[in-house]
């Protein structure tokens, strides 16, 4: 006679710790929209709705459950294993549960921290009152003093942003994968010119910033106009970065999540890209020992056409893994192949489901 209890395909350490986390969090559940009159949607003042209904528990875990099994938990489970530290992995599991979710949200774990708080610290940086308003208005930034915070540095930019890149150091992991003193940097997904200035400030070496959007561009410049000082160590290429060089390529403005697309779409503006390959050659760069890439869903491509300079320098990355579905089982794979011996970091910076970040270094 089989015995059916222990027919069953057995259930991987990996998917028991997410099953896990699931129900953990499950009472933290609400609505991005008001249901049934409901007013008590997470805000500043009320940040979290706890679901105490033992039934609505119930049948989100059940949904969660059924997600899981729709999720590639074998490549997952791949990255899991492969990544460093257990602060990585318990930073993945938090990524891979609150993305499982559309309708009904959770709030990131930074959510419960004093991540609110300090945004309204950082508002008290500005220098005036003057905003510049980007996006259709949907993006308002002011003019940001960061010397108190210790960073020599006077920039456009956002609150919230200040906080990403210059306090919670999102291109650094750690004392692990750092910006050392004589570091040449590809900044990939330059936007703003906010990154090349964090870099400014830790490195003596040279930052290639690409960035190829004209209403990103003009902060970006109006940002170095500000800080004279950085301007001989940072070199602005307005390219997008690609596979191959001379590959036409089409862009509609989209402020920060600006993309670019193969098909000619109406009203887009026709670029032509560059590999990091083919950029190293051609300026002969006689190293490179950090890339840092944003580039809302073409980090594959570029990465691929950053192989030999990846292989010959074997630089540290800083690769976001937000933009694509797969992105965090192709993007750690593709790494391990194109050098096996870097070692895996994880981490991510806001309350939402962007600005998540793998790490790489020898």
């Amino acid at each position: 006679m089989v015995n059916f209890l222990f027919s069953r395909n057995p259930v991987s350490d990996f998917e028991n710790k997410l099953t896990c986390l699931v129900k953990s969090v499950i009472p933290y559940f609400y609505p991005e929209k008001k249901t049934n009159g409901l007013n008590d949607i997470p805000s500043f003042e009320h940040p979290v709705l706890v679901t105490n209904n033992p039934i609505i528990n119930f049948l989100n875990f059940m949904d969660a459950k059924n997600k899981l099994k729709k999720l590639d938990l074998k490549g997952l489970e791949w990255t899991y294993n492969n990544l460093e530290d257990e602060y990585s992995k318990e930073m993945m599991l938090h990524v891979i549960v609150y993305n499982l979710f559309e309708e009904v949200k959770l709030r990131f774990p930074l959510y419960y921290s004093n991540y609110f708080d300090k945004i309204l610290n950082y508002q008290k940086l500005a220098i005036d009152d003057q905003e510049i308003s980007l996006w259709n208005g949907l993006i308002k930034f002011k003019k940001y003093d960061l010397n108190a915070l210790g960073y020599d540095v006077k920039l456009w930019y956002s609150a919230g942003g200040v906080l990403i890149e210059f306090i919670l150091e999102q291109y650094r992991y750690k004392n692990i994968v750092t910006i050392e003193e004589n570091d040449n940097i590809i900044d990939g997904g330059a936007c703003y010119g906010d990154t090349a200035l964090y870099f400014a400030t830790k490195t003596k070496g040279k930052i290639f910033s690409f960035e190829f959007m004209k209403e990103n561009l003009d902060i970006f410049k109006m940002n170095l106009e500000l800080n004279p000082k950085y301007k001989n160590r940072i070199e602005l290429i307005e390219q997008p970065l690609g596979l191959k060089t001379n590959e036409k390529l089409y862009s509609v403005f989209n402020g920060p999540g600006t993309s670019i697309s193969n098909n000619k779409i109406p009203n887009a503006i026709e670029f032509e890209t560059i590999s990091i390959d083919d950029y190293i050659k051609l300026n002969n760069i006689e190293k490179i020992d950090f890339i840092k890439l944003d580039v809302e869903g073409s980090e594959e491509a570029i990465l691929k056409g950053a192989t030999e300079t990846i292989r010959k320098f074997k630089p540290k990355l800083a690769i976001c893994v937000y933009h694509k579905k797969d992105d965090l089982i192709v993007l750690p794979k593709l790494i391990k192949e194109i050098l096996p011996e870097y070692r895996l970091y994880f981490n991510h910076y806001t309350i939402l489901n962007t600005e998540t970040v793998m790490y790489a270094k020898v």
